[in-house]
């Protein structure tokens, strides 16, 4: 595989940016990411609500101004990081100066504060409106304990309203300094245009960043009250969550990347639609609808959920049997291999299928590059692999993790 043109640099505050040269696209990408997320240290749902409130200026929205210039702009807010990004065709300059500007420029105003909390107080009601919400926080509570980690990303209601304009600011001044950012531009750029954007990068950091500590990744993982809870379910559909917590991938792996994706690839291959063990509970009635399977590392602990609709504990114990059991027959081990290369081939083609998608490609790189992380390393590794050693690797990260279990049933 063709690496992709990259230009890098690293200024002296210790902010680092890239630009990716994608030779025929029009629209162009810009990206902040910001090395802090909603599990790291602070008052719960204090990264979701800086997220909010950056564009909040005192002059008014700052997406106002993009608007005006013909580019779009939004954020987000992950377990492991905040990011910020536009996408546009022309003004270049613009946009980039006003993406500095979002990040580097707050408003820590008592009436923009107390503006914010409403609308993010609905969108966390809004969140625990889904059904499986119930389901989710108990596992994430049993997993993490009441740490960020296990609370929602956006914190509760409670922890919102213990936020304010004096320590929002030390959050901020802790933890968006420029040794903790990287910037990112995807897209088809002149060379003269990416020694322009380098300069003007130069400018904008030494105008809006702070240096600060660089945050170190280190492998501490918060602890949780692991076992089994049942509850009484307002909705019409019961469901089941089975939470496994995961050791570090980089124990067993130089990747985390890679250790998310073949847990991914071992739940798909043992209990996903294509497996003989889905196909059997269909048969029977056990399962009417295929299981959500999702899988995550932060700095504070790994972890993977197994979401289904609840047809009695049986069905859990099952699938939980199913993931544990070392013991497997050689035809269960063939079909595993099968579907394993099968798996692998989708999970390549979903990567590389996000090089011609500027905004994924993005973000994918963002994340790399502040993680320490290299995603044609990740590539080479998976394309190497056999199903022997993907095999063991997952074996010895399922015999150092621990299960929890949540299920409901209908009121």
């Amino acid at each position: 595989m063709k690496k992709l043109d990259i230009e890098k640099k690293t200024f002296s505050s210790g902010l680092t940016a890239q630009v990716v040269l994608r030779k025929g696209f029009k629209q162009k990408f810009f990206g902040i990411i910001v090395d802090f997320g909603s599990s790291d240290k602070q008052i719960p749902g204090a990264a979701h609500y800086l997220e909010h409130l950056l564009f909040s200026k005192k002059s008014g929205d700052i997406t106002e101004r993009f608007d005006e210039i013909g580019a779009s702009t939004n954020a987000f807010t992950s377990y492991n990081a905040t990011m910020f990004y536009a996408n546009s065709i022309d003004n270049i300059s613009k946009i980039v100066d006003l993406l500095f500007e979002l990040v580097g420029d707050p408003n820590f105003s008592k009436k923009s504060i107390d503006k914010e909390r409403p609308i993010i107080d609905q969108e966390l009601a809004m969140y625990r409106d889904e059904p499986t919400w119930p389901i989710s926080d108990s596992i994430m509570k049993q997993l993490f304990g009441d740490s960020n980690l296990g609370l929602d990303i956006g914190g509760t209601s409670q922890t919102i309203k213990k936020i304010n304009s004096r320590n929002l600011a030390k959050i901020y001044q802790e933890n968006y300094t420029a040794n903790n950012m990287h910037f990112i531009a995807v897209g088809d750029f002149a060379p003269s245009a990416v020694t322009r954007l380098f300069g003007q990068i130069k400018k904008l950091d030494k105008q809006y960043l702070q240096s600060g500590q660089k945050r170190e990744h280190t492998f501490k993982p918060e602890m949780g009250n692991l076992g089994l809870k049942e509850f009484k379910n307002k909705t019409e559909v019961p469901y089941f969550c089975l939470g496994v917590k995961l050791p570090d991938f980089k124990k067993v792996l130089v990747n985390n990347d890679l250790g998310q994706i073949l847990v991914e690839i071992m739940l798909e291959s043992l209990l996903g639609e294509n497996s003989s063990w889905y196909q059997d509970k269909m048969v029977h009635g056990e399962l009417t609808s295929p299981l959500q399977f999702g899988v995550n590392y932060t700095r504070q602990g790994n972890f993977a959920t197994i979401l289904g609709i609840n047809n009695g504990n049986s069905l859990l114990n099952n699938v939980k049997e199913t993931l544990f059991s070392s013991e497997k027959t050689a035809e269960q081990m063939d079909e595993l291999k099968d579907l394993f290369e099968m798996q692998k081939k989708v999970s390549m083609a979903t990567l590389l299928s996000a090089f011609n998608n500027l905004s994924e490609l993005g973000f994918e790189l963002a994340e790399e590059a502040i993680n320490g992380e290299n995603i044609f390393d990740m590539i080479k590794l998976l394309q190497q692999m056999n199903f022997e050693k993907y095999w063991q690797i997952c074996q010895d990260l399922l015999a150092e993790s621990e299960t929890c279990s949540v299920f409901s049933t209908v009121e």
